[in-house]
Parts: C-alpha cells; structure tokens; sequence
C-alpha cells in the first residue's frame, strides 16, 4: 500500500506541517540536494519527513529568494532536542543544511550508525541494502542521479523520495532492540550525539590540493595547477555549471602537464568549454602557460595538517610512541577475534590509533570506546592505563 504523500510547495504549507511536526517525538527525515552534478555548487533540492503515518515532500525551490525564511519552521523543528531526528546515513545532509543554513540538528539517530555498532558490516550500508536485510524486500532506487532540480518533480521521484524517509521507523525500531540485547544502545547514544558537534569546514584556502594529489602534480606544476583550478572554478560559477562541464579534472591535469600556449592551439583544444576559448578567459588560459607564478606559501597553523608522529618524534619520545602503537595495535588484533574486524575498527581505526598514541584515549575516544578497550585488555591480561593521558615529550 502506497503512503499518504503531502507536496508542500509554499511558506505557509511548511509552517503548518513544522507545527505538527513540533509536537511529535521524532521524525523521518531525508535531503536531496545537487552536488556540483547539474549546477555549480551545492543545493537544496527536496526535504522528505516522514510523521509516522505519511510522508511530506517539502520542496524548496518554488520558495526561493527566500527560502531560508520559508524553511525556519522547519529548521527549528531540527533544532529542537524535544523531536528526535532519525536519519540514514546522515553526514552529508546535516553537513548540508550547516553550509547553506547554519543549522544545526538536534538529537539525531542514525540507522547507518546503528547497523555499524551491531558490528556486522561496515557503516557504508545503503539504506536500499539496509532494507532488504532487515525488512526482507527492495525498494526502487532508480532515481538515485536524476536531477532533482528539474520541475515538476516525475512520480518516480516522489515514490523514490518517500521510500527515503517511509521505512525509518520501523528499522530503528528493530535495530535499538537489537543494540539493547547486545548491550550497546549507549554505545549509538554516544556516536548519536557526536553528530549534532559536525560542522562544515568553511574557508577552505587551497582546494586544489585534493585534487592535486590525486593527480600526483608536481611541486614545479603546482602553481600552474592552481591557477587553472581557480579560472575553470569562475567560468563554472560564471555559467552555473559543473565545474567538471567546463573542464574535466583529468584535463585540467592533461593542460598543466603540456600547457596551451597560443590562440590557435586553443581553438583546436579539445575538451574544454567554449566560454574557455573566448576572451577574456581565452586570453589568461594562453598567458598563463608562460607566466611567472609564485608558488603557495605556508598554511596558516590550523589548516596544517599534522605529520605522523613517525616523523615529528626522535629518541624516547618516539619509542615510547611507537610502544603505544604496538599495544594499540595488539589491542585492535583482540578486538577483531572477540568481536569482529568491523567492530575493532571502529574503536581503533588507523586514525584513532594515532589520535590515542598523541593525545591519549581520555581525549581521543568516547566513553563506550574506552570501556570496551578496557574490558578487552583486562581479558587479555594488558595494562592500558598509561594510554589515557597525552603522549609526554
């Protein structure tokens, strides 16, 4: 049987519905949003809630310019600890509503998180996959790529939209039950409310650099590198596109290795945007193959990020490091035999290993994580207790 589907398109639909939604205990909730897939930058495309009896497909393009202002009942709504948030896999959409709305969500309960601590597979589940597993039947997924900034809106994408956000109850439901028999529902609490803590990371000076290092460029062609990363970026955000419709990333590294250094090889290039072979923008492609480019001076301290300890530390303070490790790593082999290597991840992923050997577990682990290490080594017959405080230099 198909579910009541509400299509909200106006300010005064969203206000009556976070009015009601304000008075329950928790709702479903799902985002669509485009990502540098069909227009350049990221955007809010469709809001599913789900109150337990039917699904809301909140749209927010027909409220635009002001649909922040149109959507703030509704962001209070996620706001309010009262109403708990129930989500699958929900980083990408509470990072989301952070950069465009500087909202912050409240009380969160992940189903994604939920499965992971359950230690059967890893936290990538798909909620498709999830659903099957659990409730024993697929779900269309279909529409996952299509445009969700197109209008209208297709029947597709509204049925795939509500299964979204439709079965969440029921799979939260089953896995707390779950989590409580084995002794780990304050185990989701904790990675629960650590959610509500992510933030998007805003001021980002140098984004070329991710993409520099998965093309492997250079120290020498960096400079060059960075300047077609910054010109293809205007003429994308000049035109609205995708910044891989204007260049692709494996041309952009194709042209810092053998740069275009006239018209006529420009008028000839192939791969590249038009809007690329006009002036004014054909001009700096051209002269930037033979300028003098200064190249990136030091980041500031806080977008540094650190070296391995295996680099920063000599003498004692590195053995007693690398002591830390091998009783951490020791740790994370036990973990992985009494439980499962899903679980001993979790607890000691490679980064959290190098988190404790730092600054110790009482800084970088929850609660949860710390008790099962010591349950763990006091099994196994391992003294952990130096690892709580900082590394001593």
């Amino acid at each position: 049987m198909k579910p009541t589907i509400h299509y909200l398109t106006t300010a005064a639909q969203v206000a009556d519905a976070a009015a009601h939604f304000a008075t329950l205990p928790r709702i479903g909730i799902d985002l669509e949003f485009d990502d540098n897939r069909y227009r350049y930058g990221r955007h809010l495309a469709l809001i599913q809630v789900f109150d337990g009896e039917a699904v809301y497909l909140i749209d927010p393009l027909p409220l635009e310019p002001e649909m922040a202002a149109g959507l703030e009942p509704l962001f209070a709504v996620l706001r309010d600890p009262a109403v708990a948030k129930v989500f699958h896999s929900c980083k990408s959409d509470i990072l989301l509503l952070d950069e465009l709305f500087s909202v912050t969500c409240r009380t969160i309960v992940d189903t994604s998180v939920q499965f992971t601590l359950l230690a059967l597979e890893d936290n990538n589940i798909s909620l498709g996959r999830l659903i099957q597993s659990e409730l024993g039947f697929e779900v269309d997924k279909g529409e996952q790529k299509s445009n969700w900034l197109k209008r209208p809106l297709t029947e597709a994408q509204k049925e795939y939209a509500a299964n979204d956000v439709l079965y969440l109850f029921e799979l939260t439901d089953r896995l707390a039950v779950r989590l409580q028999e084995q002794g780990r529902a304050q185990w989701a609490a904790e990675e629960n409310h650590a959610l509500e803590a992510v933030r998007y990371g805003r001021g980002e000076l140098r984004p070329h650099l991710r993409l520099a290092g998965k093309y492997r460029i250079s120290p020498q062609e960096l400079p060059l590198f960075r300047e077609l990363y910054a010109l293809r970026d205007r003429v994308a955000r000049q035109l609205d596109r995708p910044s891989y419709m204007v260049l692709s990333n494996d041309r952009l590294a194709e042209i810092t290795r053998q740069p275009i250094t006239s018209h006529g090889a420009l008028r000839n290039a192939g791969g590249l945007h038009p809007e690329l072979k006009r002036a004014p923008y054909a001009d700096e492609l051209v002269a930037l193959a033979t300028a003098e480019l200064a190249p990136d001076g030091p980041l500031p301290a806080d977008q540094r990020r650190p070296q391995p300890f295996r680099r920063r530390f000599g003498g004692p303070v590195a053995a007693r490091a690398e002591a830390r490790e091998t009783l951490l790593t020791t740790l994370k082999n036990h973990l992985a035999a009494d439980y499962s290597p899903v679980l001993a991840n979790t607890v000691l992923s490679n980064r959290l290993i190098g988190d404790v050997v730092e600054q110790g577990s009482l800084a970088a682990l929850r609660p949860w994580q710390r008790q099962l290490l010591g349950e763990t080594a006091g099994q196994h017959g391992l003294a952990i207790a130096e690892l709580e405080e900082p590394l001593q230099a």
